[in-house]
């Protein structure tokens, strides 16, 4: 008896002790559903990979800016009507004789729409000149420039028509000013070439603001920037379209001249916000490379048949000094834009007695609006 009073009395203990510590785990945490949430999503980012995250940072970088001295883009889309206005001249110099002579093409004019998604712009423009009944240029012009807060890019390719025209002319001992302004068409030229650049200050610096009218600057400030550039050109020259009583000093006439530049850059560029949402920008970019020329030059002379000329080939290697200035003025309030910009580009080459230029550039106006605000500024 004593035995099983033994026993019940032990079981009752354990039991009673084993209830006692029942509110103890109920006091335990537990997580709620949004409390998983929160925890898997922690644990989520800690795995993810790490390039991942280098190359969200690596885009947002492009983009980093300062918003006290730059309005971001608001808008997804654009619509914009363009007149674009495009001028080239070359100049061949004999440096012996001082013989020089500059022809250019006459100045194209071009208009068209466009239409822009936030920093990419896409649109067709045409030959105002097309609009006259038979005539039909066989010039090719295209020049693409792309911009971002950190790095901006220069596509460039031109191939020129027929239409050129005799400029200027020095150096000879007649009077050859009745030739000048008379069309020439002994010239053909292609070019084709790359320019990058890397913006130092461009947290508070903003190109796009000048030249593609995706922000706005809203405090002035300047910017070093750093680059290359590669580029190709061809110039045919045939001397015997030129008037037969002009006396060419044999330097000058080659047949076809082609080189290639290679080049590293470093200027400088300055917004000034001269009145609210009003902005104005010049940049100077000079560069200084190495260039390759190569073509075909005069061997021989029978001016009793022309079609007897014999050319030799060359082969030369000299540095350049090239450049490359932008100016834009432009008015935007984030909504409606309207402005100019005018980008230049000249090239040089020399080598003994010979030296030749081509500079050539587009002076465009335009007027645009965004529209399709982006998600973020809705509630604006």
């Amino acid at each position: 008896m004593n035995k099983r009073l033994f026993w019940l009395s032990a079981f009752l203990v354990c039991f009673l002790s084993a209830k006692a510590q029942l509110p103890e785990q109920e006091n335990t945490p537990r997580l709620s559903p949004d409390n998983r949430k929160d925890l898997m999503s922690v644990l989520t980012d800690s795995v993810k990979p790490a390039k991942e995250n280098f190359i969200k940072r690596f885009i947002r970088a492009f983009n980093e800016m300062d918003t006290t001295y730059i309005q971001p883009n608001k808008y997804n889309w654009a619509v914009m009507f363009q007149n674009t206005n495009a001028f080239e001249s070359y100049t061949i110099k004999e440096t012996k004789s001082h013989q020089s002579i500059t022809f250019s093409p006459k100045p194209g004019v071009r208009i068209g729409p466009y239409l822009g998604w936030r920093w990419l712009f896409f649109g067709y423009t045409f030959d105002i000149s097309s609009l006259w009944k038979g005539h039909k240029s066989t010039k090719t012009e295209f020049e693409l420039s792309l911009y971002s807060s950190m790095l901006m890019c220069d596509l460039i390719y031109r191939r020129t028509g027929d239409d050129f025209q005799l400029r200027r002319l020095s150096g000879f001992d007649q009077n050859v000013e009745q030739l000048e302004g008379k069309y020439f068409n002994g010239v053909r030229s292609n070019t084709i070439g790359i320019n990058a650049y890397y913006i130092f200050n461009h947290k508070r610096f903003s190109y796009p603001a000048a030249y593609a009218q995706s922000t706005v600057q809203k405090k002035s400030c300047g910017t070093w920037k750093a680059g290359f550039s590669f580029d190709l050109h061809e110039l045919n020259f045939d001397y015997r379209e030129l008037p037969e009583n002009l006396p060419l000093s044999d330097d000058l006439k080659f047949k076809q001249n082609k080189y290639w530049n290679l080049s590293i850059s470093a200027g400088y560029g300055y917004n000034w916000v001269f009145k609210k949402n009003c902005l104005l920008n010049i940049s100077l970019t000079p560069a200084i490379g190495y260039t390759h020329n190569y073509g075909h030059t005069t061997l021989n002379t029978d001016t009793d048949a022309k079609e007897q000329l014999l050319f030799k080939n060359f082969n030369r290697n000299n540095f350049h000094l090239n450049c490359t200035g932008r100016l834009g003025v432009v008015w935007n309030n984030t909504k409606y834009f309207a402005g100019m910009s005018l980008i230049v580009h000249t090239f040089n080459f020399k080598h003994t007695n010979l030296f030749t230029n081509n500079t050539f550039g587009t002076l465009n106006f335009y007027v645009g609006l965004n529209f399709m605000k982006r998600k973020e500024y809705r509630d604006e």
